[in-house]
């Protein structure tokens, strides 16, 4: 039985939440949580599907993945969305423990709150992360790994990075070049990550093996994107 409508506008309002996420389990998963607590949620797989559609949906919150398949980046996407809208409510997800250790080069919007992957299959960690970008009066929540995820967690976000070139396949020589710096400079960096992920100076080409499987362990497996 339907129930007529009181008059106030206010009464049949629904906060929207635009929902970017790549993943199509993680985006069932949000979508679910975020619906469930009245929202209307328009779901996104891309940065760019996103901002199409941003002006016309009008969100009250972006709840968006830091690591899309398809360029850019979330994080580089809530900077857009924020500045055309400073009132937007941000919460970045990531397989990254903490915002430090995420690629991140252009930083977050001020008052985004992050949540780690691994939480978000609880209704209450998302759900109060969303609330603490709605309001005026709660800190942003920042939810990070619950977990420690191994040696990795020391490691800084360019050595992350690093980590990430390793774990795709690049040399020496085209990590020098996606860096921007000099052969010499990329194995000294190498040389401590090693030591920062506590690997044995006599591990040799093993050695490098032995990162990858920090990294994907920590993140999957990455692809030239993410």
């Amino acid at each position: 039985m339907s129930t007529a409508p009181s008059g106030n506008p206010a009464d049949s309002y629904r906060r929207r939440a635009m929902l970017v996420e790549d993943d199509a389990f993680t985006r069932a998963l949000l979508a679910e949580v975020i619906t469930g607590a009245g929202f209307e949620v328009r779901e996104c797989t891309s940065a760019r599907e996103a901002s199409r559609a941003f002006d016309e949906f009008d969100p009250d919150v972006l709840v968006v993945d830091i690591q899309l398949e398809q360029p850019p980046n979330g994080a580089q996407l809530a900077q857009a969305l924020h500045a055309r809208a400073p009132y937007l409510g941000i919460v970045v997800v990531s397989q990254y423990p903490s915002p430090e250790a995420a690629r991140i080069t252009s930083g977050l919007p001020p008052g985004a709150a992050f949540v780690h992957k691994g939480e978000v299959d609880s209704s209450k960690v998302v759900l109060r992360a969303i609330e603490s970008v709605l309001s005026d009066d709660l800190a942003p929540v920042r939810q990070t790994a619950s977990t420690e995820p191994g040696a990795i967690a020391r490691c800084s976000a360019n050595q992350v990075d690093l980590l990430r070139m390793i774990a795709l396949g690049y040399s020496n020589e085209r990590i020098a070049h996606e860096r921007g710096t000099g052969v010499r400079a990329v194995e000294q960096l190498i040389h401590r990550t090693y030591a920062r992920l506590g690997l044995p100076g006599d591990a040799g080409a093993n050695a490098r093996v032995l990162a990858v499987r920090e990294y994907v362990a920590a993140f999957g497996m990455p692809t030239p994107e993410t």
